[in-house]
């Protein structure tokens, strides 16, 4: 009996294991089912194509890093470019990683130009650029220190930086550390793909060797293989881990080839079990924020359900993307980073608001769309009025009952439904009231209108009853008539009201003291003693107290003899009858529309309505609103006038075209708000500010003179930006909240001087975060300080005694500022013309004279020549390969060279020697007393030195040499042109013979006989 009581346990604990696994896999399916995926490309015509990395920082924002669009900030309702990278290097270089740390910094890694830090306030850079440079980049087959491949700060604040050739990190001090000797043999050469930190403070580093687990104080390290680890399909690169993710009792890590455990009491890797899919080129791994691990591969994006259970479960969620970063963040969204995909969002959508369906899970409504012109609540059963029938639900028996009229009856239109205390069922319709008698369906019971109408079918607008159980039947253009069905013998009574061809009566409602109060189509509210049948008209007239703002009042429900609450067109309506006081929400107090059009009051401490644009929740003691709109799973525009009803278990039904919706208020308790609502930019005039703090100690100044003043602001929940709604109030300038509904943005002009505080609130969400607060202080023109009307009137003083002083001495000093101001106009003319004169005989690179000045020199010195005899010798120098320089640095790299040439020769020459740039390249020098032989000395000197000085630009080295053509000037001749064509002659036979030489025309005639024409 024994074995078979323990066989027993073993089966019973066997499939109750079951049971739990086919439970907790049939919960994965529907969560998967609830799984939404977005792209940005969807919405923006800016989204990237491709995009690498992913961060959120301190106040919300999303940063983007992108191949080919840089740097972009998403605020939900733009994407905002960031320039990190220079231009001209903005089409060959892009932006790899992305990075927030514990500053609130923005760490931007790229594809070449290394590491470029954003400040805290967005206004500041810092580079670091460790190998090449634009114009000459590292040897990319070596790898490069500035082609980063992952950012990230530890738990000591080291920002760490991994690439393609070895690791680096900087300090919380912004200082870049060298790493230990140890580390740097392992990881000097290795491509670093991702850093991760334990909670114990081990650093682990994924490379392409394998993954080493470092010590945080760096003394320590270990190094683990997968070439040992037996699995089958190794690729030739299983070695190279790809991403690490550490854990409580080990490391995930993924290579190319799958996914991997290493485990820390076991110290074992193990890969994933071979019955599940193969992972391929895995570039992330996290955890999504219902603890499931997210792999990001380079062919979709895989979950893996259970990870450290034996249900484990792996299901890919997208397909055929490139997924090369993930990103949970502060909301509970899933950010995607995709290769010539873009960015996808995901979300799982949980319903709070649930369809009524039978044990078949049939609506009813499946058919399409369904009008329920009317909804009633009693006792168990939900009825429905429809166009042509009535449809009741038992919510029990979870079971669905059409109620059909007569075929001859011509009902269109159900309009109002009641039950009155005998237990019958009553309808009112476009042809009529009728009575539900079982299976037979309704009958029409015309005897409420014998005694004045017995030939028309009345049109009925609303169905109620009062304690006794006399019905109150609304009409069309009729009024409203009241009949008892316990004295069916007796005719209705017809009360005179909203008789008008446009008007009928649309609600009726019973006080608890008996009081019937009803609403007009257009002619607004009634209230009907039903003693003596006295009423009293509320609307837009003015002999109203109080005057209402709208005379369409679809709905209404009584709470006490005292509270009466409306729908409008208008806002939400309550009605204080003992004070004659009425009371107005509209969508500047967060209604999701102005158009109320169904309301419920069962709750204890809340009041539930139905607007145009979703359902809200007003709190008579807060008398704060929640709405719930289409991203909280409400179709808004298929909402249904006048059908919201709710049971005595607390459970609400709201009537939609495509079906009932159920829902528990406690199901939508509001949780404690994650998505901040912030500041997103200000612009002012035409200069914009992206990060701004201000406090009420020390707010944001405003400069007087001002034009416009524009701040958005942005809802960081990213899922539901376009239905968002704000509003916003300036306090210094206006208490009054101004409603700003979808737009996110406040504009101000010429705003006054003074402290001003900009308040904006969220009145579209369910659970709205705190209001921002941004505190102004515009500051005072000049001439409004007291300071400076005291200095102006003290100096109107002064000026007034100096006046009468200054004309008695005006007349004589009349002439003689006439005389200073004609020499002083003179110097002036003469000091410009020589300035003219200067320019003009000056080269602007090398401050030399020019050819004109030079020719000048040479006319001067030949005069006095004339009458001295001396000397006088010429030389034209050429600066070898010049082109060559302009080709390989830039023509501003060969003015910068040309530059130094000259002031190298210039600082070498005699005062009495005269050099000048000729053109280009080319330089003249005149030497006056001096020969040819002297000439060829001063020449070789000069030569040297261009040879022996080496020319920095831009941390280069720039070597240079130069030909001379030297010749000594007769007397007999004086053109210049044939002496400057002389020793051009020497100069080209110098370059000819190879340059960087001193070539004596003279000599050259000797070798040449022939030449002795004129050159």
């Amino acid at each position: 009996m024994a074995p078979m009581s323990k066989l027993y346990r073993l089966c019973l604990c066997f499939f109750s294991a079951l049971l739990l696994s086919t439970f907790s896999l049939n919960s994965y399916a529907s969560q998967q089912n609830n799984i939404r995926f977005s792209s940005l490309a969807d919405e923006f015509k800016n989204a990237p194509v491709t995009s690498y990395g992913l961060a959120q920082d301190q106040q919300g924002f999303l940063w983007l890093a992108n191949e080919l669009d840089g740097l972009q900030r998403f605020d939900g309702y733009q994407l905002e470019e960031f320039l990190v990278l220079p231009p001209s290097a903005s089409n060959e270089l892009s932006i790899s990683t992305v990075m927030v740390d514990s500053h609130n910094r923005i760490w931007i890694g790229t594809w070449g130009y290394g590491l470029v830090m954003l400040s805290e306030d967005r206004r500041q850079r810092q580079h670091w650029q460790l190998a090449g440079t634009l114009a000459q980049p590292a040897d990319s087959q070596k790898g490069n220190l500035d082609q980063i491949q992952t950012t990230f700060e530890d738990q000591q604040q080291r920002l760490w930086v991994g690439t393609t050739t070895g690791v680096y990190y900087i300090d919380a001090q912004l200082r870049q550390q060298n790493m230990p000797a140890a580390l740097q043999k392992i990881l000097g050469k290795s491509r670093i793909w991702q850093i991760n930190q334990g909670q114990d403070g081990q650093l682990w580093f994924a490379c392409s060797e394998g993954l080493l687990q470092v010590s945080a104080d760096l003394t320590s390290q270990k190094f683990w293989s997968l070439q040992q680890v037996e699995y089958a399909n190794k690729t030739s690169r299983f070695l190279e881990v790809r991403t690490v993710l550490p854990v409580q009792n080990g490391v995930w890590l993924a290579t190319s080839d799958g996914l991997f455990f290493l485990n820390s009491d076991a110290k074992t890797i193990k890969p994933l079990p071979d019955h599940m899919s193969k992972l391929t080129r895995s570039n992330k791994l996290t955890f999504s924020p219902q603890g499931e691990l997210l792999i990001a591969t380079s062919d979709g994006l895989y979950q893996l359900y259970a990870p450290f259970s034996y249900r484990q479960q792996l299901t890919k969620l997208l397909h055929a993307v490139d997924v090369r970063d993930v990103l949970s963040d502060k909301n509970g969204l899933i950010w995607l980073a995709t290769r010539n995909r873009g960015v996808f969002k995901l979300s799982v959508r949980e319903d709070r608001f649930a369809l009524l369906t039978n044990d078949q899970q049939q609506s009813y409504f499946e058919h399409g769309l369904n009008r329920i012109a009317s909804q009633y609540y009693h006792r168990g059963t939900l009825w429905l009025g429809l166009e042509h029938a009535v449809l009741s639900f038992d919510m029990a028996q979870k079971q669905w009952k059409s109620h059909s009229f007569p075929e001859d009856s011509l009902v269109s239109l159900v309009t109002g439904l009641t039950v009155d205390p005998n237990g019958e069922t009553w309808a009112a319709t476009n042809a009529g009231l009728f009575r539900l008698e079982g299976n037979k369906g309704f009958v029409k019971e015309p005897r409420p209108f014998s005694r004045f109408n017995d030939d028309v079918d009345i049109s009925l607008m609303s169905l109620s009853h009062s304690a006794d159980g006399t019905l109150n039947i609304g009409t069309w253009q009729q009024g409203l008539i009241r009949w008892q069905p316990n004295t069916p013998e007796l005719p209705g009574t017809l009360i005179a009201l909203a008789q008008n061809q446009s008007d009928g009566i649309q609600q009726s409602a019973v006080a608890p003291d008996g009081t019937i109060w009803l609403t007009g189509f257009r002619s607004g509210l009634y209230r009907l003693d039903p003693e003596d049948l006295s009423t009293t008209h509320y609307s837009v007239a003015k002999s109203s107290s109080p005057i209402l703002p709208t005379n369409n009042l679809p709905c209404i429900i009584v709470l006490n003899n005292n509270e009466v609450w409306l729908c409008s067109d208008n806002g939400l309506l309550k009605l204080d009858v003992q004070h004659q006081q009425l009371l107005q929400w509209t969508t500047a107090d967060g209604l999701p529309d102005q158009r109320v059009i169904a309301i419920d009051a069962r709750s204890a401490d809340s009041l539930w309505l139905s607007t145009r644009r979703g359902l809200a929740q007003f709190n008579y003691q807060t008398q704060q609103i929640r709405s719930f709109v289409e991203q909280d799973g409400i179709p808004s525009l298929l909402l249904e006038p006048r059908a919201l009803t709710s049971d005595a278990n607390g459970n609400y039904y709201l009537g939609t075209a495509t079906g009932v919706l159920t829902f528990t208020p406690k199901d939508l308790a509001p949780t404690s708000a994650t998505a901040k609502l912030a500041l997103s930019g200000m612009q002012l005039d035409q200069k914009k500010y992206w990060q701004l703090t201000g406090t009420e100690a020390k707010p944001l100044r405003i400069p007087a003179d001002h034009k416009i003043l524009n701040f958005t602001f942005s809802l960081l929940d990213f899922e539901h930006s376009q239905y968002h709604q704000y509003r916003y109030r300036l306090l210094g300038l206006s208490d009054v909240w101004q409603h700003q509904a979808h737009l996110n943005s406040a504009s101000f002009s010429h705003l006054p001087p003074g402290r001003y505080t900009l308040e904006v609130e969220v009145v579209s969400a369910s659970n709205p975060p705190p209001p921002l607060h941004i505190f102004l202080k515009v500051e005072r023109h000049w001439w409004m300080f007291k300071l400076v009307w005291i200095l102006s009137a003290l100096s109107l003083l002064v000026l007034f005694a100096l006046v009468m002083r200054i004309r008695v001495q005006r007349l004589l000093r009349k002439t003689t500022q006439l005389n200073l101001l004609v020499d002083a106009r003179t110097s002036e003319l003469a000091e410009a013309n020589q300035q003219l004169a200067l320019q003009a005989r000056t080269d602007f690179l090398t401050k030399l004279p020019n050819r004109l000045a030079f020719t000048e020199h040479y006319q001067m010195i030949q005069r006095q020549r004339s009458r001295n005899f001396e000397p006088l010798t010429l030389a034209m120098i050429d600066i070898d390969y010049f082109k060559k320089i302009n080709d390989s640095y830039g023509h501003e790299a060969g003015d910068a060279v040309l530059a130094a040439i000259a002031s190298t020769l210039q600082q070498r020459l005699r005062q009495q020697d005269i050099l000048a740039r000729f053109g280009g390249e080319e330089f003249v020098l005149l030497l006056p007393d001096t020969s040819d032989t002297g000439a060829v000395i001063i020449c070789e000197m000069l030569r040297l030195a261009l040879q022996q000085h080496q020319i920095n630009y831009q941390q280069q080295q720039i070597s240079v040499t130069a030909t001379f053509g030297v010749v000594e000037l007769d007397l007999q001749n004086q053109d210049l042109s044939y002496w400057q064509n002389a020793a051009d002659e020497a100069l080209y036979y110098g370059k000819a013979q190879g340059r960087n030489q001193v070539v004596l025309y003279a000599d050259l005639k000797a070798k040449s006989p022939e030449n002795t024409a004129k050159p």
